[in-house]
């Protein structure tokens, strides 16, 4: 839970360097010793401790006590200024926590222990106490104490371990984030905006175009971050800029892609690398292995430092290229501070000290270069428009929770979200769902509206509970005609937009990697905020403000009249038509019904929008020597194949849209 000040940056604390004070600066010396860590897991838990002041200080006389034990200090020990002092239950060499320097046991001959101190795994209070005086406390987990401690228990899930943020001590769980190994602990900050030229594009129309179009221009640097990369092209290109223009090309990818064969990948990776790029893979197939992340889930780019590329979709064979597959939203950010800030956090994620990095060829040795024809043949033309922005970072699991829940809350006037999961912790309407968030902008006026892919059809009962507990307006989209699926993790807030990786899901805000922006442009919100309108299209929230209306169109077809009858409705919903208002009824899974051979006469046609109460009815003429033209080539050309297939029975017409795997 990132429950932490909103004030405060990021933490970078380097255990070399002293942490100076207002006394120091104006010559005075402090002493300013706190908890720096709790772990409580394993043989190895323990604590540490930071000096925070300007002078050495020495630590006899000083103790820590859970309550039930006490480690008391009764040697000489110094912590200089600006380090840590680790204690530990036992040391381990290869141990992450007391295997560093600084490090003493619990048995060591400088403490004495007396009672049983054991750090509890599931919650404990911990004090640090000077000559008898209580100098620090951290209560964590499921304890709860009113003595050294304000307010709620820090958070700290069994697969990681308290740490300070900055030298702040307000004794609440504001002072501490539960985190990792090799995790970055950026935390949210509302001020944190770089200034920016933003282009905007979308899938699947931009076909990846302005992808291609960046990755050509890099002069020295490309870092891709990245859960997939599979298009053919694209490696064609990286290995170009390697081979040929001498260009630094690092790539970082997910190493165990969820239920998905990787071969094709890594053979590609394999012919990057030959051309002189890094490929490295985080996380791997064997189960227990150290993982900082659930899922490195990154769709994102850093080019010479000076431009990003961010999007919410993988760069697959099927995003980039005329396929058409999903829907997904992406950004071309030049701003050399937001590079900046990202390449450090690239660089970081790269790191091979905490074992869960390897190198492509460190995890397959003996993987073969890709088999098939590797060229690229330059990206086609594409007009795209750069605005003017301002553009924030967002990061999991370090600040993605806590930057959606602070915008959200801010809304005035619209959120727009448009999802491909939503997950069942979240389906929750409560405090720590980001449709908990939506509901209290709704109930406060703010247009909030909310599309999730309907791949699942378990996703159709979470958009029946959101329409009928809160005032969100939820739809469930199984596709368009030009894209099969909703890959989207969009939001549009106000004149601010959120384009990135970041499901809405608790593994995706809280354990994965995940890299998302948010973009201060009224130009670029506009941009997104229209697609989605495109999308919501008609629906059931659009009837109820225009209701139903029946058109009706007369075809000739193989000498036959065909009579089409059209609803204003979704198109892809379920429909009950009674056609000569004779109590016989036919449905439609699409808002279009067609027949043919109906008798002569007048007649009042009704539908019904199946599970609603929504209805339309009219009336309509067939004479006897009907032999109308046809005055609509589309309804004439799918009731034609119709009326073939059918052989003369009555037919419902249906859309066709072509599927690309994921």
């Amino acid at each position: 839970m990132f429950r932490i000040g909103y004030a405060i940056l990021f933490l970078f604390i380097l255990l070399a360097a002293p942490v100076l004070s207002e006394d120091t600066a104006s010559g005075g010396e402090t002493e300013n010793i706190l908890f720096y860590e709790v772990y409580p897991f394993g043989d190895h838990e323990g604590i540490s401790l930071f000096n925070y002041g300007s002078k050495d200080t020495n630590l006899k006389g000083w103790s820590v006590s859970d309550g039930e034990g006490t480690l008391t200090f009764v040697k000489d020990i110094y912590v200089k200024s600006g380090t840590r002092l680790t204690v530990a239950k036992t040391i381990g060499a290869d141990d992450w926590f007391s295997g560093r320097d600084r490090t003493i046991a619990f048995d060591d001959k400088s403490i004495e222990r007396k009672g049983s101190f054991i750090l509890a795994n599931t919650g404990d209070d911990v004090y640090l106490y000077r000559s008898g005086a209580t100098v620090d406390a951290v209560c964590y987990g499921n304890k709860r104490t009113e003595v050294g401690w304000k307010g709620d228990p820090a958070d700290l899930p069994s697969n990681r371990y308290l740490l300070r943020i900055g030298s702040s001590d307000t004794d609440t769980l504001s002072d501490w984030v539960s985190t990792k190994p090799g995790l970055t602990n950026r935390t949210f900050d509302p001020e944190l905006f770089f200034d920016a030229k933003v282009t905007p594009f979308s899938f699947p129309e931009s076909r990846g175009i302005p992808i291609f179009k960046e990755l050509e221009s890099a002069e020295h640097e490309i870092l891709i971050s990245m859960y997939l990369l599979t298009n053919v092209q694209l490696a064609a290109l990286l290995c170009e800029s390697a081979s040929e223009k001498n260009v630094t090309v690092r790539i970082l990818l997910e190493g165990d892609v969820l239920g998905y064969d990787m071969t094709t990948e890594l053979t590609l990776m394999r012919s990057i690398v030959d051309a002189g790029g890094e490929v490295y893979l985080i996380n791997d197939q064997v189960p227990g292995n150290y993982e900082r992340f659930s899922f490195f889930h990154n769709k994102y780019a850093v080019i010479d430092g000076k431009k990003m590329i961010v999007t919410s979709e993988n760069w697959t064979s099927g995003n980039l290229s005329s396929n058409g597959s999903n829907r997904g939203w992406g950004a071309v950010i030049e701003s050399e501070g937001l590079a900046e800030y990202v390449r450090d956090v690239f660089l970081s994620d790269l790191s091979l000290e905490h074992g869960d990095v390897r190198s492509l060829l460190n995890s397959y040795p003996g993987l073969k270069p890709y088999q098939g024809v590797i060229t690229y043949g330059g990206a086609e033309p594409y007009e795209a428009v750069a605005f003017d922005a301002r553009v924030m970072p967002v990061l999991s699991p370090d600040n993605s929770w806590s930057a959606l829940r602070y915008f959200v809350e801010k809304a005035e006037t619209r959120v727009y979200s448009q999802q491909l999961d939503l997950g069942n912790s979240y389906q929750i309407i409560a405090d720590r769902s980001p449709l908990g968030w939506m509901s209290s902008a709704a109930d406060r006026g703010v247009d909030a509206r909310f599309i999730l892919d309907s791949s699942s059809g378990s996703k159709g009962e979470a958009i029946n509970l959101i329409n009928s507990t809160t005032e969100i307006k939820a739809i469930s989209v199984d596709g368009r005609e030009s894209f099969s699926l909703i890959h989207n993790k969009g939001v549009v807030i106000d004149d601010l937009v959120w384009v990135g990786s970041v499901n809405w899901t608790e593994t995706s805000f809280m354990n994965n990697r995940e890299f998302a922006v948010v973009v201060d442009s009224p130009e670029v919100t506009e941009f997104f905020a229209g697609l989605f309108i495109e999308d919501w299209g008609v629906n059931e929230h659009t009837i109820e403000e225009t209701g139903l209306e029946i058109t009706f169109d007369v075809f000739s077809a193989n000498g036959r009249s065909v009579y089409a009858f059209t609803v204003s409705g979704p198109e892809h919903s379920e429909y009950v038509w009674d056609v000569l208002g004779n109590g016989v009824l036919r449905t439609s899974s699409i808002n279009r019904i067609a027949l043919t051979d109906l008798p002569s006469g007048t007649y009042r046609i009704s539908v019904t929008m199946d599970g609603t109460g929504h209805s339309a009815a009219s009336e309509y003429t067939v004479a006897s020597d009907e032999k109308q033209p046809a005055k609509n080539n589309h309804y004439l050309a799918v009731a034609a194949a119709g009326l073939a297939a059918a052989a003369g029975a009555g037919i419902m017409i249906r859309r066709r849209r072509d599927t690309t795997p994921l």
